[in-house]
């Protein structure tokens, strides 16, 4: 029996919801793939066909209860502790370093947010890395935030349990220090890290409420989004910027390699991945041009 596959017009339809929703840009190329994905909820649901599907996420009802699922069935969420071993590396010793110069006494306070956080391995993994290289970490007040559009995957990441291939990238000593086994060969992570991080549903083409964070992870997102969005992304993140925050974004750096976000960025060029927001009275190497940010 042939696959149900979404029509070239109900792909449409549905590419434009998500857009409008997430801002994400599906290519025609993945009309199998977001076919393959939507197929597994017309099952749960007990629909025969994409076009009863649509209607039901556009409708009243279905918009409120199906679509959070919907978020979670057309968004990427492969995610491992430890990715990319040089980002970590300069975190676990050149940012701990500059919270340590830049915290006065009493004001040691530390805000991160890591965007689009998927399971919440790369939220975890800063909490590890701060709990493994801070001076004295008792004496700080660690604020983690996770957020991401997917209420799946953020329920995911507050339970903490991790497959073998979500530590894959982890030492036996880490691995053995800050996880205890779990049923079917998984890996539960203990309190002390889990208590330092907070997950929650934030849109990326929303302002971030709680906003000025010292560092913001963006990586491996900006690649689903066209230009607009990248721009409006790239705004919303430096606004939730302290002055000297961080932005870090995905190994494939697409603001060095796109002249239209080379030209209009506002954050200053550190290493590869990583821009830092001006001081005041600091900005004369930064481009007057601003990034979209409402």
């Amino acid at each position: 029996m042939e696959l149900l596959k979404l029509t070239p017009e109900e792909f449409t339809k549905v590419a434009r919801l998500v857009y409008e929703k997430t801002g994400i840009h599906i290519a025609d190329s993945k009309l199998s793939l977001l076919s393959n994905r939507l197929r597994k909820r017309l099952r749960a649901l007990k629909l025969d066909t994409f076009e009863q599907y649509y209607r039901l996420i556009r409708s009243k009802e279905g918009y409120e209860e199906e679509l959070p699922h919907f978020l979670s069935a057309v968004t990427t969420n492969e995610t491992y502790f430890f990715r990319n071993d040089q980002l970590w590396q300069f975190f676990g010793k050149d940012l701990v370093e500059h919270f340590v110069q830049t915290k006065k006494a009493g004001q040691k306070t530390v805000r991160i947010w890591s965007a689009a956080c998927s399971t919440g391995a790369e939220a975890y993994t800063a909490a590890i890395l701060l709990r493994e290289n801070l001076p004295n970490v008792k004496a700080w007040n660690i604020q983690i935030i996770g957020s991401d559009i997917s209420q799946k995957v953020l329920d995911a990441a507050k339970a903490g349990v991790y497959n073998e291939y979500a530590v894959s990238r982890t030492s036996k000593q880490r691995i053995k220090r800050w996880f205890t086994p779990a049923a079917d060969g998984m890996f539960q992570l203990k309190d002390e890290i889990l208590k330092m991080v907070r997950f929650e549903f934030h849109n990326l083409q929303d302002k971030h409420p709680a906003g000025r964070f010292d560092l913001i992870f963006l990586r491996n997102v900006l690649m689903y989004f066209d230009l607009e969005m990248k721009k409006r992304v790239i705004g919303v993140t430096t606004e939730a910027l302290v002055p000297g925050g961080y932005l870090i974004i995905g190994d494939v750096d697409p603001v060095r390699t796109i002249p239209e976000l080379r030209e209009c960025m506002p954050l200053e060029y550190k290493r590869p991945g990583t821009y830092q927001k001006p001081i005041a009275g600091k900005t004369e190497s930064v481009n007057k041009k601003q990034l979209v940010s409402t």
